[in-house]
């Protein structure tokens, strides 16, 4: 069986359930003490799909970081690696909703560029405290391509497990989906892992890639020597992280001219190529 391991990230205001749901998620348990998320934590989580009669073992590393405002240097240090997105608001209290919109997807796209995302409206068992319902945030997620995603938003109850499991694994089946397009349109770019001895021939791969979509080596030069400075890529000594800030650079240079799914799917392959040392 196939085993695919996949960062995704919990993203929204404080207390609106993002620990709660993860809690349940992962241990199908509930505990309405709320307390601040410091820092970031990450919890795993094994998911099995089917996919065209094929299972695959999918194993899930959830981030769930600090949701206050006022720290975005912080909250963007556990943006790099993120390939899918769960963005939660409070049902009963619509400026979540609003700051989803204009603080928290911004700041994901910047570093990220187009990845699969599903949005979530939590804590539906307070339905007559609610503020907005299922008309408001599926047209907040309608603004964004599906990139891969069926369902786009769910209502959720951490507190009773309604929706919550079903959220995860479509954002699960997305991230699958794009992994599946990854291999299938860029057989040429995944190769084998023996073809490429360490992670400076992984570099030289994406730099290739990047600079075969932007028009050649003439016009990608003076672009990829600008990202290459700007994320400190040691060219003769790459590291992956500094490799994972080039591809997010990479992504949000790709984002002013193609569209997003396309973006989104560069970006993915090139993670994938980087995620296998």
């Amino acid at each position: 069986m196939e085993i695919v391991k996949k960062n995704i990230i919990l993203l929204g205001d404080g207390a609106t359930g993002k620990s709660s749901l993860i809690r349940r998620f992962v241990t199908d348990q509930f505990n309405d003490k709320y307390m601040t998320t410091l820092g970031s934590r990450v919890t795993k989580k094994d998911v099995y799909l089917n996919h065209k009669g094929v299972q695959t073992h999918m194993v899930l590393l959830i981030w769930d970081i600090l949701g206050q405002k006022n720290y975005p240097y912080t909250q963007a240090l556990s943006f790099g690696g993120i390939e899918g997105a769960l963005l939660v608001s409070d049902l009963t209290r619509k400026a979540t909703l609003n700051s989803l919109k204009e603080y928290w997807i911004p700041s994901l796209i910047s570093v990220t560029g187009s990845l699969p995302m599903v949005f979530i409206g939590n804590k539906s068992d307070l339905r007559n405290d609610a503020e907005f319902w299922d008309a408001e945030l599926k047209k907040l997620a309608s603004n964004y391509e599906p990139c891969e995603i069926r369902n786009q938003y769910f209502l959720t109850s951490a507190k009773e497990g309604n929706q919550v499991e079903s959220a995860f694994k479509e954002l699960a089946a997305g991230m699958l989906m794009i992994n599946e397009k990854v291999r299938l349109t860029y057989s040429q770019f995944i190769i084998d892992k023996t073809e490429i001895d360490n992670i400076k021939g992984a570099a030289d791969r994406v730099i290739a890639d990047f600079s075969n979509q932007f028009g050649g080596a003439g016009n990608a030069g003076p672009v990829l020597e600008r990202l290459i400075l700007e994320v400190g890529l040691d060219i003769e000594n790459p590291t992956k992280k500094e490799l994972v800030e080039l591809v997010n650079a990479m992504a949000g240079v790709e984002e002013k001219f193609k569209p997003q799914n396309t973006v989104g799917l560069n970006r993915a392959k090139r993670l994938y190529l980087i995620n296998m040392f």
